[in-house]
């Protein structure tokens, strides 16, 4: 596994080496170890990546070989460099990633890499769209018939035609079916020109298994609508790091047939409209408890951190999301906007620790602000444990921190576009669908 990568420098020249990659790359100084710091140089790191700078005598730049340095604000560092006087030179050979090449202030090649790549809005849905309904997670054979009916039944009452894809109802000794199966109903969804959006029937579990089997870049050329959240939260992150394709996170086969009206305005808006959407506390809000469903006046969300932030929307079901740390599928986390709920099966203590899990990856430190959904009554999850939660990490009480908002495992919903833009504004959430 790489360590760093070293190049070279002039003698005496590290104020010109901070000035570029500290005070225009953003990348950030290290100290170097005791044993090192009288040979001169600096050291820098940044989500991940190190790069050493020694000290070389005669100096010569390296032309040719050159680090790679992936960023999450592309064109604005490229505007960045040109403006403080470094030519950029773009170069399109292994599109759709984006990359441009650039000289540091002594001549060394350097590499500059998108970290995303080229957002991919679907198309929206209309009077008489195609949509297929499709088991990623756990299996349709798991889901009553009268909620599979009573969804389709609404489905087709927005002027949806609706079908089933050909392994939903396969199962497994788990519960969900046959990667292989689940892979094959997706691929098909995508790649049919007849189908104009995927909605996910269901969570549950496994859908983390898809992510190494699917074919990215035939869901790349055949953009859609993909639609679910909780275990669907894998799936979603996986497709749009590996092909920049928006998704979103909505309402499911139980959602659809309860018909409430607040869910159903916010699928409507988010997937048939274009116009900036405005979220609204419902007035009431629905869980399940040992078997009986509760029904409670909607407090509206909780500021736990005020301020205002614009960012990239990531997130959903935390603990799913961080099954994909370690692998190629994790999304980029910096200058991003994080929407984070969870179930009845994790409490207070085991959220914290989910939640710490996310804030050690690479880039946490520039996150820009964080939405929590609504907890279940199970959960036990109190005000007071959020308030406590976020002030361990110093860096989350300069950002918009809201609870209580309206996704996640109770009922109403809002559908949000995982990939898409969001603006925060205290207790204003505008999602940028278009």
């Amino acid at each position: 596994m790489l360590d760093h990568v070293q190049l070279a420098m002039p003698k005496n020249e590290e104020d010109r080496a901070r000035a570029f990659y500290a005070g225009l790359l953003h990348m950030k100084e290290v100290d170097k170890p005791a044993g090192v710091q009288k040979s001169g140089g600096v050291w820098f790191k940044d989500h991940g990546t190190a790069l050493h700078l020694g000290i070389e005598e005669p100096f010569s730049p390296a032309k040719k070989a050159h680090p790679g340095l992936t960023v999450a604000t592309f064109e604005e560092m490229s505007d960045r460099l040109q403006d403080a006087g470094y030519p950029v030179e773009h170069d399109t050979r292994l599109a759709p990633r984006r990359r441009f090449f650039t000289t540091d202030p002594f001549g060394n090649r350097l590499e500059i890499i998108s970290a995303h790549l080229p957002t991919l809005t679907p198309k929206k849905l209309t009077d008489g769209s195609h949509v297929r309904l499709v088991a990623p997670a756990s299996s349709l054979s798991t889901v009553e018939l009268k909620i599979i009916d009573g969804a389709i039944e609404t489905l087709e009452s927005f002027g949806l035609r609706v079908s089933i894809s050909q392994h939903a109802r396969a199962v497994n000794p788990f519960g969900s079916s046959d990667p292989k199966l689940r892979v094959a109903d997706l691929h098909a969804a995508f790649a049919d020109p007849n189908v104009d959006a995927i909605l996910c029937v269901r969570g549950g579990f496994s859908t983390n298994e898809l992510v190494d089997l699917l074919d990215y870049e035939l869901i790349r050329t055949h953009p859609k609508i993909l639609c679910g959240f909780s275990d669907i939260t894998a799936l979603s992150h996986a497709i749009l790091t590996n092909t920049g394709l928006v998704t979103y996170s909505g309402p499911m086969l139980r959602a659809f047939r309860d018909r409430d009206a607040y869910t159903i305005d916010y699928f409507k808006q988010v997937l048939f409209g274009t116009d900036p959407v405005t979220i609204k506390p419902s007035i009431h809000w629905r869980d399940s408890d040992r078997g009986h469903v509760i029904t409670l006046p909607n407090k509206g969300p909780i500021l736990l951190s005020p301020g205002q932030a614009s960012g990239r929307l990531i997130g959903g079901n935390l603990c799913t999301l961080n099954l994909l740390q370690g692998t190629s599928h994790f999304p980029d986390l910096r200058d991003t906007i994080l929407f984070l709920e969870d179930d009845y099966e994790v409490h207070p203590a085991t959220f914290a620790r989910d939640f710490a899990s996310l804030m050690a990856q690479p880039g946490a430190e520039t996150i820009r602000g964080i939405v929590f959904g609504r907890f279940q009554l199970a959960t036990k999850m109190t005000e007071e444990h959020l308030r406590y939660l976020i002030s361990l990490y110093p860096s989350l009480k300069q950002i918009p921190v809201l609870a209580n908002v309206d996704f996640g495992h109770t009922s109403p919903l809002f559908t949000f576009p995982i990939g898409g833009q969001v603006d925060l504004h205290d207790e204003v959430i505008r999602l940028h669908i278009s």
